[in-house]
């Protein structure tokens, strides 16, 4: 058996994700997910530097920072008071400043999420709507939640690219929030990157969770100047920075010339954090 076949196994008997509302759902799957691939590590991957410099520890640590942003915007009540600062570069910096152990690592973690998770649980439908500030970003809480689930996939297949373990990918609903993120997200992105070019695009995503959609670059309110067809989850690794823009297979008719900006663009959003 080899070690992808050792990972499917254990997330075919993985615990359950936690119980959650259907907008949490892509969060709490990433958290069981990555869950299930932590025991596969050898100390080998524990030891090996993953992306910034971090190693696998040090990922979870900035991962367990960033739900705990979340978690004290929506009011938890949370173990040593609330964080110190919305800044998630800052407070990241504060928790690995703080060397903590791989075992403290997990364990606070695993506990953060759950209590994240619970929160969510015994809210009242309404908070999925509500706009929420956290970690400098005024959204509505679904989108907090869907933007957790994201990192947490990002930063799960980043340790998985180390260890050369392959993760299966989310269900196709749960791709389809985080592609619509994405994709709701260009405008900013494009501007975000410095671009110049206005227009209309439309982006077909293609794959289980894939979609259509126009993304609007300037005050344009015409119809689309250019189409650009890709996979849905070279997408999502584009927008996440993980992906060479002239690299991800995208099909362009139209407009070139809008089509490369807002792919080159796309990944400018995530580049201002880590």
């Amino acid at each position: 058996m080899t070690r992808d076949d050792v990972l499917r196994a254990a997330l075919a008997r993985r615990r359950p994700a936690h119980p959650v509302p259907a907008y949490a759902a892509p969060y709490a799957a990433r958290v069981a997910a990555l869950e299930a691939l932590l025991p596969e590590l050898t100390d080998e991957a524990w030891s090996a530097p993953v992306i910034h410099g971090w190693m696998a520890h040090e990922v979870i640590a900035h991962l367990m920072a960033s739900d705990r942003l979340l978690a004290a915007a929506l009011g938890a009540s949370l173990p040593g008071g609330p964080p110190s600062s919305d800044d998630p570069e800052a407070y990241t910096d504060e928790v690995l400043a703080a060397g903590l152990g791989r075992d403290e690592v997990l364990a606070r973690w695993r506990a953060q999420a759950a209590a994240l998770c619970e929160l969510l649980s015994a809210a009242e439908p309404g908070l999925a709507d509500e706009k929420i500030v956290a970690s400098g970003l005024r959204l509505r809480a679904r989108d907090h939640l869907t933007n957790r689930a994201f990192e947490t996939w990002v930063h799960c297949t980043d340790i998985c690219n180390v260890t050369g373990i392959l993760l299966p990918e989310p269900v196709f609903d749960h791709v389809y929030a985080m592609a619509d993120m994405g994709c709701r997200s260009l405008p900013l992105s494009h501007r975000a990157g410095g671009g110049s070019v206005t227009g209309v695009a439309e982006l077909v995503l293609t794959g289980p969770g894939g979609g259509t959609w126009l993304i609007r670059l300037g005050e344009d309110a015409g119809g689309p100047e250019s189409t650009i067809v890709m996979d849905v989850i070279e997408f999502c690794f584009l927008f996440a920075d993980r992906r060479d823009p002239e690299a991800v297979g995208a099909v362009v008719r139209g407009d070139r010339e809008l089509a490369r900006e807002l792919l080159s663009t796309t990944p400018c959003l995530v580049r201002l954090r880590r």
